[in-house]
């Protein structure tokens, strides 16, 4: 696969613009949403693909050459699309935080039920039950929040939130496995 080149800049012997080489961009990355967003992610294409640009807008911008652009942006929009149905699928599932749990939405058997406000209770003891920061970290992160956010959330450096993430999910795994909860 070719290297986007983007429009020439307007003095000769410049480097084009970011702006300008994103524009290369855009086509590929709404035929990469397109593709990869299920139906289910449908809702979510127009903010899938603005993440995506983005990321890119950000590679540009610190110089980076996209050496394979179609791998890099179908592997940015299946990672964003998959963040975007995991996090409305959290919003139907059990709160971390609430007292009185709630069913993932659609299910309405009582067993069902049952068995969610189990796990939801099993989940919310054994992030309780990590250190204050590991569980800040888990409870951001199962909510939907990445390491940037958490990271101007909590004043947290990058590498000490993304420890804190992986760290805090790793006990939290172990817990559950525990408890006799396979995550």
């Amino acid at each position: 696969m070719r290297r986007m080149r983007g429009k020439p800049s307007a003095r000769a012997g410049t480097r084009p613009l970011p702006s300008d080489l994103l524009d290369d961009y855009l086509p590929l990355i709404r035929t990469a949403v397109a593709r990869a967003a299920s139906r289910r992610a449908a809702p979510f294409q127009d903010d899938i693909a603005q993440v995506v640009a983005a990321a890119v807008w950000r590679q540009l911008e610190r110089g980076v050459s996209i050496e394979q652009p179609a791998s890099y942006v179908y592997k940015a929009v299946v990672r964003e699309t998959v963040r975007a149905l995991r996090r409305e699928q959290r919003r139907g599932e059990v709160p971390l935080d609430g007292e009185d749990p709630e069913v993932m939405a659609g299910d309405t058997s009582t067993q069902a039920t049952l068995d969610q406000r189990q796990l939801g209770e099993i989940v919310h003891a054994c992030v309780n039950a990590l250190a204050e920061e590991r569980a800040r970290a888990v409870r951001g992160h199962l909510e939907g929040f990445d390491v940037a956010e958490l990271m101007a959330l909590y004043g947290w450096t990058y590498q000490r939130a993304r420890n804190l993430v992986a760290r805090g999910m790793a006990d939290l795994r172990a817990a559950l496995r525990k408890r006799g909860v396979e995550p």
